[in-house]
């Protein structure tokens, strides 16, 4: 069965509604003024952050979540878009997950993804005004999670009562930043975004699809820093780094950047940073073992499919013998200072040093004052880095794209392709993160059957780009074709019903609206040119659309029949040998009987066959479809591999009523709501349905009949294949209860075969007697199935918040 996916709009907004039918416990804040119980007819943060912790109404705030055990389950804070400026900082007392007004449009296609919605700017800030930290959790070491938040203008002062650590945060639990930014934050100490303490237990610091930028601290970490001296040497906090900008922070004054110690594991994925600044004798990156800023043996860094460059400081990674270094796919080059600096032996990390350091495939330099220095390779080992040396960045790389809608509001570099060796596009080979820092799938090993050489492979750095390919689709069968327009039905239902609801936003109306319209016509045009065993192909669902670098914009090209011609050809059945232009099909490329067609107001390609035959096991069918850029008359064509397999026959429950009139004898034909719909409409001449050697159709099979029931069939035979030593029975059945006083209800199983021998599903035949239970219905009736029920499940907190 294929598990057919819902809408993704109208999944994404059930998804949402269903959270909002249930009983809602979300702090909201009323006021952007900083009020502290002295105000009960408005809930400022700060009496939300206290009502959390309270368990009951603070100021003017409703009460929060009060129902956990531990105190661990996060309070939910929303703010709605504006400014709050804090006097003070806010004390993080219990767990807390602070929400600003979602940046999400979904009355707005993503410039990115070409989908539903958009992501804006973002809308609500936090401020700080250059005199206050932001947030607190040290003496609570409450879990804190930000989502959609600007966090500005934190200020870490050093006074009596404090040591001037932590911008933004000052933190010792922990710590998730989501969707966000900081910008703008110092501290007159360490870290001037973060500043971490590790208590007694493992910690995580996750920053996610974040800018991170113009922060500075006065001596280490402009952006992150962590306590050396409390238990951080033997708890570990972990730091993960995914899809985010670290850009534009320090001065030329601050020790470093990112600076690890203690026993840290951390993790960088898909980033970039660049445009950083330190000291001359600072660094980007510091993780080293010192006496004073102790690092643990069981420490490790790994940076994977990340952009690193541009940045100015002594070195941009700054290293030792301590712990372990896996560095990959990054683009680690075109600094100012060393790109990679190893702290111990003058520099010179011999193999004496047994420095753990694993490189693949990094972009980076070799010589020159921006090259890296790495550990000596061991006998008998070559490195697999691209040397950059001989190249300038802006052969390479764009320049640096500020943060706008087209980049997730992230700031970052795209790479060049050059169709060069050298450059940093499809170098060849696998193993890179599978989305770039926007989000996209780097769809690599796809097959490309008829132009091997365009197959994507991985970019080195943070960000992948797009061409226009036409991937092979292989795999491909017929699916039941009732369960296909079910799907496409209950959609339309589902969707229509969430357009009329008035608790539907109106942004999200034409999202929605287009949604709708689409599964219509799928559903409309699927039933107009439906054929027998039919695949029915959406030959975008796998292509990449065309990105074209113009004057370092990025400009994409929706994949879609407007944009794009579809042309389809026949291929025929058999083994596919060769590639490229050479590729051909042993066994009979010339089937007339095989057919690929594309359908414009289906949006889809259908293959199948005018004389209805199953793929035999040893063969495959082929056809190519090709993609034309109706602009540029740019193409690439792709491969589709199918087999045409039967369908299992579909059986219903049937009910039928016993009668005392009748003594308790009733005959009924099963097949009556029994069909081979899943098939797709019968070719001229083929029957539905099971028929013996002597044509007697006999496809009913009752896997075991009530002691207490006799039948009698019009026509009965042996079953077809692995049952043929059981009874088959076709034409009218008739069940006779043989004690003609019972009162019981009597329930057998009943399964169908279709005319290629292939049994459904069980049914159930129940027989109720009426002399027990007069209120009856009559014969027929239905399963729900497992797509209604899913269907209703889905709806069900939806439907709850329309009563």
């Amino acid at each position: 069965m294929k598990n057919y996916k819902k809408g993704l709009l109208a999944a994404m907004i059930l998804s949402a509604m269903s959270l909002m039918a249930a009983e809602d416990k979300t702090i909201y804040v009323t006021t952007f003024a900083d009020e502290d119980g002295e105000n009960n007819n408005a809930c400022s943060l700060r009496e939300a952050i206290k009502t959390a912790k309270l368990d009951k109404s603070y100021g003017g705030c409703n009460v929060g979540r009060t129902l956990r055990l531990d105190g661990s389950a996060a309070d939910v804070i929303q703010l709605e878009a504006g400014e709050y400026k804090l006097d003070k900082e806010l004390i993080v007392e219990s767990a807390l997950k602070i929400y600003g007004k979602t940046p999400l449009n979904y009355a707005s296609r993503s410039p990115i993804t070409l989908l539903y919605p958009t992501r804006e700017a973002l809308k609500s800030t936090i401020s700080g005004q250059g005199k206050t930290r932001l947030f607190n959790s040290m003496a609570s070491q409450s879990s804190l999670e930000i989502h959609h938040l600007i966090l500005k203008d934190g200020y870490a002062a050093i006074n009596t009562l404090d040591k001037g650590n932590g911008g933004t945060f000052y933190v010792a639990g922990p710590l998730s930043i989501n969707t966000s930014e900081i910008v703008n934050s110092r501290a007159a100490a360490e870290g001037g975004a973060i500043y971490s303490v590790a208590m007694n237990t493992e910690r995580n610091i996750v920053i996610q699809d974040s800018l991170i930028q113009k922060n500075q601290a006065s001596s280490y970490g402009s952006v992150l820093a962590m306590d050396c001296q409390g238990n951080l040497g033997t708890t570990q906090t972990n730091v993960k780094i995914n899809s985010s900008s670290i850009v534009k922070n320090g001065s030329d004054t601050t020790n470093s950047i990112i600076d690890f110690c203690g026993y840290a594991t951390v993790e960088i994925v898909n980033s970039t940073i660049a445009k950083n600044t330190a000291s001359t004798t600072g660094h980007i990156v510091r993780m080293t073992n010192e006496v004073n800023r102790p690092l643990s043996k069981f420490s490790s860094l790994t940076a994977l499919s990340n952009t690193i460059v541009e940045n100015t400081a002594q070195s941009t990674l700054f290293y030792d013998n301590t712990g372990f270094r896996y560095f990959n796919f990054n683009v680690l080059a075109f600094n100012q200072g060393l790109s990679c600096e190893y702290a111990l032996n003058q520099g010179n990390p011999t193999r004496a040093q047994r420095v753990e350091f694993s490189t693949i495939r990094n972009a980076i330099q070799t010589t020159g004052p921006s090259r890296c220095v790495l550990p000596e390779l061991d006998e008998d080992t070559t490195s697999n880095n691209l040397d950059v040396s001989n190249n300038i960045i802006s052969s390479l790389l764009t320049n640096y794209i500020e943060p706008a809608i087209d980049n997730r509001y992230l700031g970052l570099y795209y790479p060049r392709d050059n169709q060069t060796a050298t450059d940093l596009v499809d170098i060849g080979v696998s193993g890179c993160i599978e989305q770039d820092q926007r989000g996209i799938d780097r769809v690599i090993g796809s097959t490309l059957t008829f132009d091997p050489s365009a197959k994507n492979t991985c970019e080195i750095g943070s960000v992948e780009i797009r061409r226009l390919t036409a991937a092979d689709i292989t795999d491909l069968q017929n699916k039941s074709l009732v369960e296909l327009n079910d799907f496409y039905q209950e959609n339309i239902d589902d969707l229509e019903e969430i357009i009329a609801d008035k608790n539907t936003p109106e942004n999200e109306l034409p999202g929605l609206k287009e949604e709708l319209k689409s599964y219509q016509d799928l559903l409309k045009y699927t039933k107009q040119y439906q054929k027998y065993r039919a695949i029915y192909i959406n030959p975008f669902i796998l292509a990449m659309p065309q990105e074209t670098l113009t004057n370092d914009k990025i400009q994409i090209k929706a994949l879609n029949s407007q944009n794009y011609e579809v042309s389809v050809k026949t291929l025929g059945v058999g083994k596919l040998v060769g590639t490229g232009n050479s590729t051909t099909v042993e066994g009979n490329p010339n089937d007339p009987n095989l057919k690929c067609e594309w359908k414009p107001d289906l949006n889809r390609i259908m293959m199948y066959r005018t004389d209805g035959k199953q793929t035999s096991s040893v063969d495959m069918e082929f056809c190519s479809y090709t993609l034309k850029d109706r602009a540029t008359g740019a193409s690439s064509a792709g491969l589709l591999r199918a087999a045409f397999n039967n369908i299992a026959p579909i059986a219903k429950d049937d009910e039928y009523r016993l009668n005392p009139e009748n003594n308790l004898t009733v005959t009924v034909n099963p097949l009556e709501n029994d069909s081979d719909d899943g098939d797709g409409p019968l070719p001229s001449g083929k029957s539905a349905f099971y028929q013996d050697k002597d044509g007697k159709e006999i496809p009913i099979h009752i896997v075991k009949l009530p002691a207490g029931v006799s039948l009698k069939a019009e026509r009965q035979g042996a079953c077809p294949d692995t049952y043929q030593n059981q009874t088959c029975y076709g034409g009218q059945l008739t069940f006779t209860v043989k004690n003609n006083l019972s009162q019981a209800n009597y329930s057998m199983d009943y399964a169908i075969f279709d005319a290629d021998e292939k049994m459904s599903e069980k049914a159930t035949i129940l027989l109720r007697n009426t002399v027990k239970n007069t209120n009856t219905s009559s014969s027929g009736g239905g399963a729900i199935g497992m797509w209604g029920l899913l269907g209703l499940l889905g709806l069900a907190g939806y439907r709850r918040l329309r009563k």
